[in-house]
This record gives structure tokens, sequence and C-alpha cells, in this order.
């Protein structure tokens, strides 16, 4: 089994924590037909790469995914479909902005049926806070999706929601979290706000117009929401990721087991063959590179050693944890207060999640 991720790097802003690669879409109206055609090209180049392997789950993320056409995101999901073996019941999940959720755009994904998953970043569910986070859309637009995915059958999607940041407060946190669960929101990503470098967030910061929380305040806001959603039967089977029963994000959860996928599009990166492949973070460039029909911009075989590392990594991320006789020499006796023994799996507890990348990082061989 495989996955495939298109990346697609529109979008109308930038918004202050997001460090994935995008470009500001202007009045080049021509732009998105061109890119389009150039991703198509790139699945052409590399459909040979998995031609023993059953895709299971693609995945179109961002960027804003929304900002093309159903019809030309239909057109890419074609081209795949053509070049790589499809396994029946795939899922195929699409970013959605709230603010692109009209009558239109889910009247024509639902007639064109090749999505059954959508994912969206509310991030706030108050005006302010997505004022704070620099997002282009209201709550009323939040609102708006929820019942244009039920008006059109969407029973199968994700919202985002970003905790941590220093206007936010616990109420308001517990406020979101008991409307998502009464909403019964399949499944819900939870994200403690990193200020990373190259960020409108990371000036500010420098500039000091924005202020980082201490970790206690992380902390409280991070155990609150992991009660509240396990208190309505939500599973938290990843450090951020919470679903219903049978709603986890399956494109996701292959990331975390080492299953094999292919990117397309700029910054996009694959896993195949013990190797990491990426493209690059150029839109200008990646279009250069696919009519000279250039795989990847870099390319790196894993060693024994960097595939130990990243097993460690990813499966300390999930709820399942290790398997501890994979992994006999692992030293943990430092600590063993963030750590819990199942069933001969050794995992993160609440606290261990919390602190989980120094934790993973002292681990790795």
């Amino acid at each position: 089994m495989s996955g495939l991720y298109v990346h697609i790097p529109f979008c109308v802003k930038k918004c202050g924590y997001c460090d994935f690669y995008s470009v500001k879409l202007g009045k080049d109206t021509h732009l998105i037909s061109n890119f389009t055609e150039k991703i198509i090209n790139e699945i052409l180049l590399k459909s040979y790469l998995f031609k023993n392997q059953a895709v299971e789950t693609v995945y179109f993320g961002g960027g804003t995914p929304s900002l093309l056409t159903v019809k030309m995101l239909e057109k890419i999901f074609d081209a795949l479909n053509s070049n790589f073996s499809f396994a029946d019941k795939i899922e195929c999940t699409l970013e959605i902005n709230p603010e692109h959720a009209t009558d239109e755009y889910f009247s024509a994904l639902k007639a064109s049926g090749f999505v059954n998953r959508l994912s969206t970043g509310f991030q706030a569910m108050d005006d302010d806070g997505l004022k704070y986070l620099g997002r282009n859309h209201s709550v009323t637009d939040n609102y708006r999706y929820l019942d244009l995915c039920r008006k059109y059958g969407f029973d199968n999607f994700s919202v985002d929601y970003i905790f941590g940041y220093e206007t936010l407060t616990e109420r308001e946190v517990e406020k979101s979290m008991k409307f998502f669960c009464e909403e019964k929101i399949p499944h819900i990503s939870a994200y403690s706000l990193g200020i990373e470098d190259n960020t409108p967030f990371a000036l500010k910061l420098k500039k000091g117009l924005i202020h980082k929380p201490d970790d206690d305040f992380f902390l409280r806001q991070f155990s609150l929401i992991h009660s509240i959603l396990e208190d309505y039967g939500y599973n938290h089977y990843e450090i951020s990721n919470y679903s219903l029963p049978d709603k986890h994000s399956r494109h996701n959860s292959n990331y975390w087991n080492f299953v094999p996928y292919l990117g397309f599009g700029p910054s996009a990166h694959s896993y195949y063959n013990n190797s990491r492949s990426w493209n690059c973070r150029s839109l200008s460039l990646y279009f250069e590179q696919i009519d000279n029909r250039e795989l990847f911009d870099e390319q790196e075989i894993l060693t024994e050693t960097d595939i130990y590392n990243e097993k460690i990594m990813l499966g300390l991320r999930t709820k399942k944890g290790l398997k501890l006789a994979d992994f006999p020499n692992l030293m943990i006796s430092q600590f063993k207060d963030y750590f819990i023994v199942d069933d001969g799996y050794l995992k993160l507890n609440l606290k261990g999640w919390f602190i989980s990348d120094y934790i993973i990082s002292e681990l790795f061989a």
C-alpha cells in the first residue's frame, strides 16, 4: 500500500504562523492553469516509481487547494488515477478553507465524486483569535462549512484548531472543544502554536509585538483539550490528532507507520525504497525542473541508523507506541516518569507527549 500527496502552493495571504511553502496568488489568471498542467506532467514522470504499489490514500494539501476549481482538482486526480493502481476503497482528502465553503463549491465537489474526506483550518472559534492568527475568514464561515458538510453528505471531515497563543484563554478552549464534541465533528487536529523561522510571527516576536507563553500555559491547554475530547469518546491516537471511531486520517497514519508515499508539487516530499526525496521550494524553479524532466530537487538514501531513529520518532508520536521487542537497547531510565508499558509496547504518557521532541531526540542512536 502507499499514498500520494499533492501540494497546491497558492494562498491569498500568508498566515502569521505558517512555514509551509506557498506563494501569494496575484492577478496572473494563467498561473493556476499552468501549475495544473505542470503537476500532471510530474505525475507522468513519477508514475513508474510505484508500479507495484496499491495506492490507498490521496491528499490535496497546501497552501490552499480550494483556490483551484473543482474541475482542475478533478483533472489532477484523474491523472493520478490513470497512472497509479488505486485500491478499491481509497481515501481522498481535500483541504478547503472555510471562506471557500459555498453552496457552489460543495455542490461541484459532491457531483465530481472523487473527494470523500475534507479537512479545514478553523484554527479558532472566536473572531479575535482568528484575527490574532492572521486568518482570512470569520467564525461565521466555520459555521457555514459545518452546515454544508451536512447538506452535501460529507460525513468524514476534520477541523484544525490552534492553541497556546497568548490571547487564548482556557475558557475559550473549553467552549470550542465542547462545541466540536456536541457537533460530533469526526476528526479534530489540535496544534500548539509554534513560531517557526522566517514566518510573520517570528518577525513579530523579535520586535516584541507578540509574546510566547511559558510551557505551563501550553501544558494546561493541551491537557484540557485531551481531557474534554476523551470524555466525549474521541480517541487521542497521535499527539495532535483525535477522532471518533473509524474516523482517523488514514493518509497521515500511513506517514507514522512508515508507509511509502509520493509527493507532487513544489516542496513536496516523498519516501520509498528507504530513500527520502523532495522538490524545490520555488514555483518558477519547479516549472523549470518539470520541463527538464527532473524527478526531484534532492534525494537521500536512509542508513540503518536513520531508519531506526525515524521509527522511534514516528512511533512515539502515536498512541500505539513502539514494540519493545524491536528496540531492546532503548535507554529510557532517565525518562521513566514519561513512559508507560502496555502489552509489550512502549508509549509516552500525556506529559511525555508534551515534551516528545526532546525525549525522542535523546533516544536517537
